[in-house]
């Protein structure tokens, strides 16, 4: 009797892990962060990743860093959620009205990210309830709140509301570098265990994968879109808290094209408008970094920031024809 022993299952060889990690998304992301670096090393010098720089840089990424995260869930549930860049608008007016008006930080900012949930659920129940492209009423949200915002303002345009201990709070630094900009990272290194770790994480990915072939699963659609819409406004809410109390004031001006900034950084960094599923938090936040670094860059050169639109273009189309080039990336 010949003796037949089953052969073991193939496991994924070295070589294989390899070009798995340098064909993704955030591979491409990485070498397109490197090389932001390197320019920045060769053309600016050794000032450009000096300790002072570096806060600049993560000064001016803490709010989109915070926001990316928040959003990337929405993101990779299929759903495109515009009113961003106006819920960061409205919460610091209405955090800094709140301010202005005696109330402790605390209870001002626990007021400020209620209104900004219930704004949230009203996207849900626009494009969950009643079946809304999420395009269209989240842009119906943008114009809505940037419209509430202006009113809580006033004639003024502004509303002063500097405190000193939110202030010393956002200015802390650790290292050299500014404390929320490391929470920042530490959020979207969260995020990202969320994303790739975890069932909630798989069930996110497979609603903006394919929500039929979800909803046969036995995965509740309608719940994890409502979810990654009130993680949206949520995520915006903070970040207008946190823009507030770092410039201790409110304008018309604030959050103002914020969506688009963030959305184009996510989709340099891997993440797709069009199709949900597919995205990975570091890769977002990579994005965010290498832009600001091309604003730096710029900065520190004196050159007019208006090529840094054309540069983000240009890192978009790039994207676009890489994750093209590599067949794309279907959620599985």
């Amino acid at each position: 009797m010949t003796d037949v022993t089953a052969a073991p299952a193939r496991r994924p060889g070295l070589s294989e892990d390899w070009r798995a990690a340098l064909t993704g998304s955030v591979a491409s992301i990485t070498l397109t962060f490197i090389v932001v670096v390197a320019i920045g090393w060769f053309w600016v010098g050794p000032k450009f990743l000096s300790f002072g720089n570096i806060s600049i840089i993560g000064t001016f990424v803490i709010v989109p860093l915070i926001v990316g995260a928040f959003a990337g869930f929405a993101l990779l549930s299929g759903v495109v959620d515009l009113s961003i860049g106006s819920m960061v608008g409205f919460s610091s007016a209405l955090f800094a009205l709140l301010l202005s008006l005696g109330w402790d930080p605390a209870s001002a900012g626990a007021v400020t990210l209620l209104a900004c949930l219930c704004f949230g659920g009203i996207n849900a129940i626009a494009i969950v309830g009643f079946g809304a492209e999420p395009i269209a009423a989240t842009l119906g949200m943008l114009v809505a709140l940037r419209g509430i915002a202006w009113v809580l303002l006033g004639s003024q345009g502004s509303i002063f509301a500097f405190n000193l201990d939110m202030f010393n709070l956002v200015s802390t630094t650790v290292g050299g570098l500014p404390l929320f900009f490391l929470l920042a990272i530490a959020l979207t290194l969260v995020a990202a265990l969320v994303v790739t770790k975890t069932r909630v994480g798989r069930h996110i990915r497979a609603v903006g994968g394919d929500d039929k072939a979800a909803a046969r699963a036995g995965i509740s659609v309608k719940k994890v879109r409502v979810a990654a819409l009130l993680l949206s406004a949520f995520g915006a809410g903070l970040g207008g808290i946190v823009y507030a109390a770092q410039l201790g004031s409110a304008a018309r001006a604030t959050g103002f094209g914020l969506e688009f900034q963030v959305y184009a950084a996510l989709m340099i960094g891997g993440y797709s408008i069009l199709r949900g599923g597919v995205g990975n938090p570091i890769g977002g936040a990579l994005g965010l970094l290498a832009v600001a670094g091309v604003s730096n860059i710029l900065d520190l050169k004196a050159i007019s920031p208006y090529f840094v639109n054309i540069i983000v273009g240009l890192l978009l189309l790039a994207a676009v024809l890489l994750d093209r080039i590599r067949g794309g990336d279907a959620y599985e």
